[in-house]
């Protein structure tokens, strides 16, 4: 049986469409038990539209990368440099704004992926951190966080409307290795 081949590159403009599927698909199937009002979260999903990825992906500070199997994206991860941690609010770090697979895509290895390539650029820019928030009850995305080094720094409520006891986030952040000289 042949494995599939699981590939992370750096998204550019072009990815947009496909991103603007996956970012909807992937946080309603992810966070859809948050919402009660549904305008609210098509609002939410919106932010994942393709227009919003070219906007995101056309700033100075940002990076983008996908998650492909088989040449087909199935994920991607956001970054977004010199972004302070809400807890300390310490300069020089970096913000993973939206890490998100498909189902089905999640459990092999591609999130560590996506993370490890963000660490390697925040390496070669000389960041000190990267930092996530995440809904406190998003429990198995917690754990994966936890088991990549990222360690818990506070907490935060989530911007948007939400159904009740479900506002709270997690904000983790794991230090990025000094780079080596060559």
């Amino acid at each position: 049986m042949v494995r599939p081949t699981r590939t992370i590159r750096i998204a550019t403009t072009a990815d947009a469409p496909a991103l603007g599927v996956i970012g909807p698909a992937a946080y309603a199937a992810s966070y859809g038990y948050l919402w009660d009002d549904p305008l609210a979260l098509s609002e939410q999903l919106h932010t994942f539209s393709a227009n919003a990825f070219s906007s995101f992906m056309c700033r100075e500070n940002t990076q983008t990368w996908i998650a492909e199997v088989d040449s087909w994206p199935v994920g991607f991860l956001t970054m977004v440099t010199g972004s302070p941690d809400p807890i300390t609010f310490e300069g020089n770090g970096a913000e993973i704004p939206r890490i998100y697979l498909l189902p089905g895509a999640q459990g092999h290895g591609l999130g560590r992926m996506l993370i490890d390539a963000a660490m390697l650029e925040a390496s070669s820019e000389r960041l000190g951190y990267l930092w996530l928030d995440v809904m406190a009850s998003a429990t198995n995305a917690i754990d994966a966080y936890r088991r990549w080094g990222f360690v818990d720094i506070g907490t935060k409520p989530f911007a948007r409307p939400v159904k009740m006891g479900f506002k709270n986030m997690i904000v983790l952040r794991k230090p990025v290795p000094v780079a080596i000289a060559e």
